[in-house]
This record gives C-alpha cells, sequence and structure tokens, in this order.
C-alpha cells in the first residue's frame, strides 16, 4: 500500500470517527457532518474517472475548509489515546467522540507518571500534581508516610465505585480524586 492510499485512508478514518461530534454542533457550514462525510463517500461510486476525480477535489476541499475553521477536528489513534490518558479520573459522559463504540474499548485503566509536586491540605490530606499538571486530592484517611518529592513515580488505577488508588513511589495506596 501506497503511503498516499495509507494516509487517504487515515483521514478517511479521522473523518469518520470525527462525525458523531459534528453532527452534534451542527456540522460544516451549517449542515450536518454526517451528509458532508457521505457526500465525499459517495464520490467512491462515481464510475468515470475524471468525475471521481472531480468529486474527491471538490468534497476534500469542503473537507479541508471545515478543519480550517475547527469544525471538524482530525485524530489518529495515538492522539486519542494522549487525550483520555490526560482526562484520565474526570467523569466524561459517553458521546464516542474518542472512537471505538464498544463499552470500554481502549478504555484507560491505570495511569503512571511523575509526582511535580506534594502537599497536605489543611486536614492533613495528601494533595498533589503529576506531570501533565493534573491535580489529585486524597480521600482516605491512610497516612502518607514520608515526604513525597518531585520526581517520584506515581501510578493511578481506577479502583471500585468510581474511585482511584494512587500510589507514590513505593508508599502504600491512597484513594484519590481528581479536582484539576
Amino acid at each position: 500500500m501506497t503511503d498516499l492510499r495509507k494516509r487517504i485512508i487515515l483521514v478517511m478514518t479521522g473523518i469518520a470517527l470525527a462525525s458523531p461530534l459534528l453532527a452534534q454542533s451542527g456540522g460544516v457550514a451549517g449542515q450536518a457532518s454526517s451528509d458532508v462525510v457521505q457526500m465525499m463517500f459517495d464520490c467512491r461510486t462515481i464510475e468515470d474517472s475524471n468525475e471521481r476525480l472531480a468529486c474527491y477535489d471538490r468534497e476534500v476541499e469542503r473537507v479541508f475548509q471545515a478543519r480550517e475553521s475547527k469544525d471538524l477536528v482530525i485524530a489518529d489513534r495515538e492522539q486519542m489515546k494522549e487525550t483520555r490518558k490526560g482526562l484520565f479520573g474526570f467523569t466524561l459522559p459517553k458521546i464516542g467522540i474518542f472512537g471505538g463504540d464498544k463499552e470500554g474499548e481502549d478504555d484507560v485503566s491505570q495511569i503512571d507518571s511523575t509526582l511535580i509536586n506534594f502537599g497536605r491540605n489543611s486536614g492533613g490530606k495528601a494533595t498533589f500534581t503529576i506531570e501533565g499538571g493534573a491535580r489529585w486530592v486524597q480521600i482516605d484517611n491512610i497516612p502518607v508516610l514520608g515526604n513525597p518529592a518531585a520526581g517520584d513515580s506515581v501510578s493511578i488505577e481506577k479502583a471500585a465505585l468510581g474511585s482511584y488508588k494512587a500510589k507514590i513511589g513505593k508508599r502504600r495506596a491512597i484513594r484519590v480524586k481528581r479536582v484539576d
């Protein structure tokens, strides 16, 4: 498969994955995005090569304009995975904007990061920030022994009933929630 063909397939996949989001926002130039995407897909059925190419040129230009105006966002799997990691800890509605329509498909259940800073709030609960800027606060009463420092490893995983457990360095896990 040629590089050009791979790129076209990647763009088409990105458009297909992004179309549900566009449909909710009104689409391209007031038209439902599924219609815009479908019009480009319909170009495949044109038998005459010149007409098919003209159709693709016209419809790809519309997609390009939508992307430039930010009405359409195209992301590859790696970008979607990084975005899911960045949103780890937040409760988000299931709207299918990250690809995959099966429940839990490609769901992030754990992140491993680096501690940026550590402190304690007025109630003595641990508060910390990890690489990327996500801030977390302790919600249980397990004491965090020692003084965690910037650069320590942090592992946060999903726990029961929508909660999260964080392990800083070799210390025992504490229950946490994301605050920012």
